[in-house]
C-alpha cells in the first residue's frame, strides 16, 4: 500500500490512533523505523507505538508501507482494520 493510499483512506479518521500489526496471531504495536528507498518501514515496539498522526505528516507519497518483524523480514502492507481504536496493518 503507498503511503498516499493510506492517508487517503484514513483522511477523517482521529490521528491519535495508534498503528499495530499482526504478528503470529498477535496485534503489535509498531514504531517508524525510517525511510529505505521506496519503502516507508515500520518495525515492532512496545515501548514506542507511532500514531496515526506521525504517519500522515510524513511528505512523500510514493513510499511503500512495510512492516519489519522481530526477524528482521520485511512484510509489504495492504491495508488495514480498525480493532480497539487501533490501525492493524496486514
Amino acid at each position: 500500500m503507498l503511503l498516499t493510499d493510506f492517508k487517503l483512506s484514513t483522511a477523517g479518521m482521529p490521528i491519535d490512533r495508534l498503528l499495530a500489526a499482526r504478528v503470529d496471531d498477535d496485534v503489535v504495536p509498531l514504531r517508524l523505523v525510517g525511510i529505505d528507498n521506496d519503502q516507508l518501514v515500520l518495525g515492532t515496539d512496545v515501548d514506542r507505538q507511532v500514531t496515526l498522526s506521525d504517519v500522515i505528516a510524513l511528505e512523500d507519497n510514493n513510499l511503500n508501507l512495510v512492516v519489519r518483524d522481530d526477524a528482521q523480514q520485511l512484510h509489504p502492507v495492504f491495508g488495514y482494520r480498525v480493532v480497539a481504536e487501533q490501525l492493524v496493518l496486514g
